[in-house]
């Protein structure tokens, strides 16, 4: 059916300032108005003259896409009665809007009304709009920070990608709508909505604010953040926005440095660093209460021989044990740190009179009674605690812990497993040690050391063919200086391996002196301790060289070593003792039956002399469990192809039950005291057991 339009509807449609044209139902141009035909570039008479096919190739041939776009321009009947809007891009730059609308008479589909329009300037600003909000949204959600976008109620009008992967979203979308209630605790929550209304009531922004997010599932988060007021065109505020940094990773990190600064990483008990700001805690709630304080430090006994049998882990086991079992003794006012190894302190706090300390010290050496549980074992060990308080022993926290350093060592000097109180004499003691410790460096330069000789004899013959060396300290202002107080501190000091280096060249030089003078089997025995076979500049094997140099038979020279560098034999020490013997010097095992397991190293090292301790010699007599001691370790050593001294020999007794039993050599007063060397040689070269100066040396 053709369709003829009005003589008014005709100029109404010519005067249109869009381009309109009708098409029936067989897609003929039944009429176009100016507009349409120069928006395509048509004549009337050129439009009307054309086929459909080339007017529509005609079009189609102006499209920017005319490939991409050729099945869309064709398509002009639209779905259903809905209009259809279009947009279709030129060659020439130009935008053309297509609007199709379904034209029916009495229900029966006649045609279409194509509307164009040049919408070039407006598509071209939407564009732009567009593409500043692509561009807007695409840095959004590229950037690690959280932003968001929320109206006047606090409601997400858009978040980015960062903040939608924080609430566990999978398109940012799903927040729109949503508040913060919907991802953190009611308390958060409220916060945050109040800190928002003040924004939007003020117009004032909040920068550098650092937040603690509490999420619903109780976990936290850290951001610093900076909230703006949001406005329209107009400047009206119509909500917030804002962007956060996540700084939950940096926080994390701060509090694990912070934590191995401040906190010991076996146990979790505070270290120094903390014990000190606790003390300087404790001062300032003492200044307020006027409460006395303590310290205290703890000391366990024997460690080092645990540690070293059952090894490294099952001895760092033990300290986490003893930790938790200190904790039991103390109250939530007071302060447990693990200094070091196995040395703790305590910061008593609120305390009354000093029995308060006393009470919670002898609490603490009492938990220790019960054995600890090792995996498979029980191990027992005790503690030596020393006690300072302040303000009467001292002021400082380095001052208190110093002195009460020195009352635990006071402890340990008085047999352990208990607790002393810092006193000034134990100051005066540290000081004399100090002083002790000062002239001890220049005593070998001074040449203030000497060697005297104790005469080792053989029981069966009454021979004198060895001796042991031992050092004497003639000081210049305090005379003689027992090896008990200056040996000790020699190896504290680290000054033990250059004075065993001195006593073993001067024992050297005298021995071969004494090969020509009394026998060339002459023996004499010199003790180094486990700090010299530890030490790299106290080598074995140098010893050897110097005695090979000097032309000083090995055997000449017996190493006298204790159960306690066989309890500590790492590598280093086992390869020592195994030049010892390879370069021909023999060893001797001093003190035996004092130490621990002593009996598993004897099959595992060659010894070749055994050492009855002189506790064992001590009141020995007919049918004592002493001697019956004796004559086992005589056996056993015998067996195991070693030859027994005995120490402490101090009567003929002694001797003779000694003898006896099968002892082969004794070492005491009974024969004589150590000797100097001129009277160490009158002594061997008399008669057996009857010279003079043998006699005037008991």
């Amino acid at each position: 059916m053709a369709v003829t339009p009005s003589a008014w509807a005709q100029a109404i449609l010519q005067s249109h300032p869009d381009g309109i044209a009708l098409i029936d139902d067989g897609y003929d141009l039944v009429f176009a108005n100016a507009q349409y035909l120069a928006l395509w570039g048509f004549s009337d008479q050129s439009a009307k003259g054309m086929t459909l096919s080339e007017r529509l190739e005609h079009q189609i041939n102006l499209l920017a896409d005319p490939q991409g776009d050729a099945i869309a321009f064709r398509l002009i009947q639209p779905a259903g009665d809905s209009q259809k809007i279009r947009y279709f891009k030129l060659k020439d730059g130009r935008w053309l809007e297509r609007m199709n609308y379904r034209h029916s008479v009495v229900g029966e589909f006649v045609g279409v009304v194509s509307q164009w329009r040049d919408v070039t300037d407006q598509y071209t600003d939407t564009l732009a709009a567009q593409y500043e909000r692509d561009l807007m949204h695409s840095m959004m959600d590229s950037v690690p920070d959280q932003i968001f976008f929320k109206d006047r109620d606090s409601h997400f009008i858009r978040i980015n990608t960062s903040l939608a992967k924080r609430y566990g979203l999978e398109q940012p979308a799903l927040a729109v709508g949503k508040s913060d209630a919907d991802y953190y605790s009611a308390e958060h929550a409220s916060q945050t909505r109040d800190e928002e209304l003040e924004i939007m009531r003020t117009g004032k922004p909040v920068f550098n604010q650092l937040h603690n997010e509490v999420w619903s599932d109780g976990s936290e988060a850290w951001n610093i953040s900076m909230k703006m007021p949001l406005r329209d065109a107009a400047g009206n505020i119509i909500g917030t926005y804002g962007i956060a940094h996540d700084i939950t990773e940096h926080k994390k990190a701060e509090a694990l440095i912070w934590r191995q600064a401040n906190f010991d990483a076996l146990t979790g008990l505070p270290n120094r660093r903390m014990l000190r700001d606790r003390w300087e805690q404790a001062l300032n709630s003492h200044k307020r209460s006027g409460h006395g304080m303590g310290m205290l430090i703890l000391d366990l006994d024997h460690f080092k021989e645990v540690n070293d049998s059952l090894g490294h882990a099952l001895g760092d086991q033990l300290l986490v044990l003893t930790s938790r079992r200190i904790e039991t003794c103390l109250r939530a006012t007071d302060t447990l740190a693990r200094m070091g190894g196995d040395e703790f302190a305590i910061i008593l706090t609120d305390l009354m009179p000093a029995a308060d300390i006393g009470d919670i010290a002898h609490k603490i050496v009492g938990c220790f009674e019960e054995p600890f549980d090792l995996e498979d074992q029980q191990v027992f060990v005790t503690a030596s605690i020393g006690i300072a308080l302040y303000p009467q022993n001292g002021e400082s926290f380095d001052d208190l812990l110093k002195l009460a350093d020195q009352a635990m060592y006071e402890s340990k000097a008085k047999g352990r497993n208990g607790f002393s109180f810092f006193t000034n004499s134990l100051q005066e003691r540290a000081h004399q040690r100090l002083r002790m410790a000062t002239d001890l460096h220049a005593a070998l330069a001074k040449q203030q050391f000497h060697l005297v000789y104790q005469p080792i004899v053989e029981l069966r013959t009454g021979s004198i063919r060895k001796a042991e060396a031992l050092i004497r300290w003639n000081h210049p202002e305090h005379g003689l200086v027992p090896p008990g107080v200056f040996i000790p501190l020699a190896e504290s000091t680290g000054l033990i391996v250059e004075i065993g280096e001195w006593v073993f060249r001067t024992a050297a030089q005298q021995v071969r002196a004494w090969h020509t003078q009394i026998h060339p089997e002459m023996q004499v025995a010199v003790n180094k301790s486990p700090l010299q076979f530890q030490s790299k500049v106290s080598m074995t094997g140098e010893w050897a060289d110097y005695l090979e140099y000097c032309c000083i038979p090995a055997k000449a020279i017996v190493v006298e070593i204790t159960e306690g560098l066989l309890l500590d034999a790492s590598e280093w020490v086992q390869t020592q003792l195994a030049t010892t013997r390879e370069r021909g010097m023999q060893v001797s095992l001093d003190d035996f039956g004092t130490g621990y397991s002593s009996l598993a190293y004897l099959h595992r090292y060659d010894i070749d002399y055994l050492k009855i301790d002189q506790s064992f010699t001590r009141d020995l007599h007919a049918g004592s469990k002493n001697l019956t001691l004796c004559k086992a370790i005589i056996r056993m050593a015998h067996e195991l192809g070693m030859r027994v001294v005995a120490e402490g020999v101090e009567t003929q007794l002694q001797r003779d039950l000694l003898l006896d039993a099968g002892c082969d050599f004794g070492q005491g007063y009974f024969f004589a005291r150590p000797l100097l060397p001129a009277d160490f040689l009158q002594c061997a070269l008399a008669p057996a057991y009857s010279s003079p100066a043998l006699a005037a040396s008991k």
